[in-house]
């Protein structure tokens, strides 16, 4: 499905770039939150056993890859918010990402794919600090939405007035 409004909008104008200033910023957004987000679950990774950089490892890893996932159903849409598209509207989505999780959850906790990935078991205590993290760049992504269409109704009202 494409964006609800998408037919009440104008046509883009033919000399605008494909990657455009919107596209720019939500892709810089959503970069400094994944970045910022890896980074913290290598360093608490680090921080509970220096001597287990595995673990580091790890929780970068896993952080990483499910947060994209988390991503890949913001960046359906530049303007709509996930939850006006619907979460659950694209069902190949939905088996894509099952998918993909499994094979995270393989890469970490099938025994003889641990030493091909270099990771180690994530118990309880990582999944309370992963789990919070790995949804960090999809709310960035979703504020950045918000933001949008709040400046896109402020020029609309600007402009009626």
């Amino acid at each position: 499905k494409g964006d609800p409004d998408i037919m009440e909008r104008p046509p883009r104008p033919v000399r605008e770039p494909i990657i455009n200033r919107l596209m720019v910023t939500g892709i810089v957004v959503q970069t400094i939150a994944i970045t910022a987000v890896v980074l913290a679950a290598y360093y608490i990774g680090w921080a509970w056993d220096p001597s287990n950089l595995a673990l580091a490892r790890t929780m970068a890893f896993v952080t990483l890859s499910a947060s994209e996932l988390v991503r890949a159903y913001t960046a359906r849409s530049e303007r709509a918010s996930l939850f006006r598209l619907g979460v659950f509207s694209n069902k190949v989505m939905q088996y894509a990402v099952l998918v993909s999780v499994v094979l995270l959850l393989s890469a970490v906790y099938v025994p003889f794919l641990r030493p091909v990935f270099g990771t180690v078991p994530l118990g309880a205590r990582e999944w309370t600090l992963v789990l919070p993290l790995l949804l960090v760049p999809g709310v960035a992504a979703e504020i950045t939405k918000a933001i949008v269409r709040l400046r896109a109704r402020l020029r609309e009202a600007e402009a009626t007035a």
